[in-house]
């Protein structure tokens, strides 16, 4: 039976929501700075979406996300549950069955593949900046991030661009909805329209994504139907949130930091090294994982069913691990660029990664390209959320 609150030591206990806090409206990353970076605990427990422990030093957050055999990754979530959707491959997939996977999706995600990528990107990039840059003032989320990491996303998996608008509204439900039944119809949308989409490229194959899942084959062996829908889920899930809310923390934080603006529009050639320091800074998925059998860890009990959420905002920001966290540092030795945990750490790493930090630097140096100086509207215009994905709900911003 997993931890009940009564079992929990007052030493461990947290009151900290960290899906509806209020403060994480205001500003998700200062209120966990002040929740938990600040809480000198390592590990706590709060009773809040299920109960739940939080791991918050970054040495014990990379050994528990670094044993699948122990801290399984099925189901991901806070609260966790799998009620609206596909057990998410690779992701959920248990520690065997993930090597297989992720050996028959290198090729697709490897750097080369990556690369072949990066032309649509670049030119995707430039038309959206080229039509809203000119009104001087916009949502940078709405109108910059978004249409661009959704576009691609769109063209890569030889998806319908005019339901752009049901997309956004099926991932927005699927996390944050107010009740499990809205959730639960948003995730049925997305199963059921992906479902006809693979398909769809099974009669007809394209040039895109979906069709290489369907025809990859290592040491002949391939993806059944049911595989590909299951990792084009995940897909959908990760494209439309990850690259828009890394965007648009960034562009906050070059808002408000000038001297960085102004250092990187002097030398566009740094961006490329920055994109993991901004990364680290601005790191933003709340990664779980599920305990599987009763476990004793540095000193705290552990039981089995139990969910451990490792923060990823708040282990990049262990000062144990990171010298002078809260300052961005583009130089930071080999060691501490390779920690951060934006990506997770472990066999569940991020195999997206490397077409995530592509499309970040492409759009960074389209806007730089085109951009004078950018300033936010007004801090309180910014809106953000909590959640298994912290982000910026609104982020108004001013350019010329």
């Amino acid at each position: 039976m997993p931890t009940q609150l009564k079992d929990v030591p007052d030493a461990l206990l947290s009151d900290f929501d960290i899906v509806a806090d209020t403060g994480l409206a205001e500003d998700p990353q200062q209120r966990l700075l002040e929740a938990l970076v600040r809480d000198p605990r390592d590990i706590v427990y709060t009773p809040h979406n299920g109960g739940h422990w939080l791991v918050t030093s970054h040495e014990l957050g990379r050994e528990i996300l670094s044993n699948a055999e122990r801290f399984g990754s099925f189901p991901i979530g806070i609260p966790a549950n799998m009620e609206q959707r596909p057990r998410l491959i690779p992701l959920e997939s248990a520690a065997a069955e993930h090597r297989r996977y992720r050996r028959l999706l290198l090729p697709i995600f490897e750097p080369e593949a990556v690369g072949r990528l990066q032309t649509g990107a670049e030119k995707l990039a430039a038309q959206v900046l080229d039509d809203v840059l000119p009104t001087g003032e916009f949502d940078f989320l709405w109108k910059v991030a978004k249409p661009i990491s959704m576009g691609l996303f769109v063209n890569q998996l030889g998806l319908e661009p005019e339901r752009l608008d049901d997309f956004y509204a099926w991932e927005t439900g699927f996390y944050r909805a107010p009740t499990m039944e809205e959730r639960v119809q948003c995730g049925e949308n997305i199963g059921s329209y992906l479902f006809e989409v693979v398909k769809q490229h099974v009669a007809s194959p394209k040039d895109d994504i979906v069709s290489m899942l369907l025809d990859v084959e290592v040491e002949g062996e391939k993806l059944s139907l049911e595989e590909v829908h299951a990792i084009c889920y995940l897909l959908f899930l990760a494209s439309i949130d990850t690259v828009a809310t890394m965007l648009s923390f960034i562009v906050r934080h070059l808002a408000r930091d000038q001297a960085l603006f102004a250092s990187l529009k002097a030398d566009p050639s740094k961006i490329a090294d920055s994109v993991d320091e901004f990364l680290r800074m601005h790191a933003f998925i709340n990664l779980n994982r599920i305990c599987e059998r009763d476990t004793e860890f540095h000193g705290v009990q552990f039981r089995a069913g139990d969910n451990i959420v490792v923060p990823s905002f708040v282990t990049d920001r262990d000062d144990r691990v990171f010298a002078d966290p809260d300052t961005f540092n583009s130089d930071r030795s080999k060691r501490e660029r390779n920690q951060h945990h934006a990506f997770g750490a472990g066999a569940h790493k991020c195999i997206g990664l490397h077409v995530a930090k592509m499309e970040v630097r492409v759009v960074l140096e389209a806007l730089f390209a085109r951009v004078n100086a950018l300033s936010l509207v007004s801090e309180a215009a910014v809106v953000g959320h909590g959640g298994t994905t912290m982000g910026l709900d609104t982020i108004p911003i001013r350019v010329s």
